[in-house]
């Protein structure tokens, strides 16, 4: 069935250093995620490791904390105050090690889950961040959202993890930006991306489409006209495919559901979306239904093939 959410991304730039730096930080980002409520978003993202942002690596051990803690307590007030997600990123004090972390906040404000980026730099490992070894998909209310982090947009298993966790929107939260990168992750896996880096933020869908941007490169952010955050109303009950395969399908599919169902399809990649517009129905019920297969299983099929026939 249509599962349709809002979702924000937050610009967020530094906190200028100085005294009290930690607490000024952590009103900066309640400000703005208040600011982000106004729309009423489902979830909200904000950029890498916030708590350490504008610091020196050689000043983590000294600003990271646990997880919960007090950035994290601070802000999961505000969330269940607005009933909304939150996607927290900061930089984790683990007892003898660091973890850069993107924490999940729940619509009550509590811990959904964390995700710990998997390919850190090698100055963050020097500086003790230990990497993380899991992708999962947490499962919200409106569909399987996970996170990567920063560097891990390089490294194409991290995206492959995702989708095999069942990702539908992967959360990318950077101190730099994703780029075309971006593009070649949602064409290549078959998700949705909410990216949230300070001068440039973006939402992509499956077909590599912008569907919105915000960021302090922007004209109208640094005179102050608009604030730093964009948002999008997105369908999570949409997938990827390959034409092959599926093509031959779409007849019979609108004939029974006609506008009920959305196909697009999408050239030069010859790939396809499928989207259920109805209440009763959805699309894993029409991959059931018609034996469709989504783009990441006929990746996988080919691969599998592939090793049958090597000498």
């Amino acid at each position: 069935m249509a599962r349709f959410a809002r979702v924000s991304v937050v610009a967020y730039p530094a906190c200028a250093g100085g005294p009290d730096w930690i607490e000024r930080t952590r009103e900066s980002v309640i400000a703005h995620l208040r600011e982000a409520g106004r729309a009423r978003p489902d979830l909200v993202v904000f950029p890498e490791g916030l708590n350490c942002r504008g610091h020196t690596r050689e000043l983590w051990w000294e600003v990271a904390e646990p997880i919960p803690g007090p950035t994290f307590a601070a802000v999961a007030e505000v969330a269940a105050e607005l009933g909304c997600f939150v996607v927290l990123p900061l930089i984790e004090h683990a007892g003898t090690h660091l973890l850069n972390t993107a924490a999940f906040i729940g619509r009550d404000g509590g811990l959904v889950g964390k995700y710990h980026k998997i390919m850190p730099t090698m100055m963050e490992l020097e500086f003790g961040v230990r990497p993380g070894t899991e992708a999962p998909a947490f499962t919200l209310d409106f569909g399987r959202v996970g996170a990567a982090i920063c560097f891990d947009i390089h490294y194409d298993h991290v995206g492959r993890m995702l989708a095999d966790s069942g990702c539908e929107l992967v959360c990318f939260v950077a101190q730099t930006r994703g780029g075309d990168r971006l593009l070649h992750w949602v064409r290549d896996y078959g998700y949705y991306i909410a990216t949230s880096y300070p001068e440039m933020s973006y939402l992509v869908d499956m077909a590599g489409r912008f569907l919105g941007q915000t960021g302090w490169e922007m004209d109208q952010v640094r005179a102050g006209l608009v604030p730093p955050i964009c948002s999008a109303v997105i369908n999570m009950d949409r997938m990827l495919f390959h034409l092959a395969g599926n093509q031959d399908k779409f007849p019979e599919i609108l004939k029974k559901y006609g506008p009920g169902v959305e196909i697009e399809i999408h050239y030069p990649e010859a790939h396809c979306t499928i989207a259920s517009l109805m209440d009763d129905v959805t699309v894993e019920d029409l991959v059931a239904e018609f034996e469709l297969e989504p783009w990441v299983d006929y990746l996988n099929r080919c691969r599998r093939v592939r090793e049958e026939h090597l000498p």
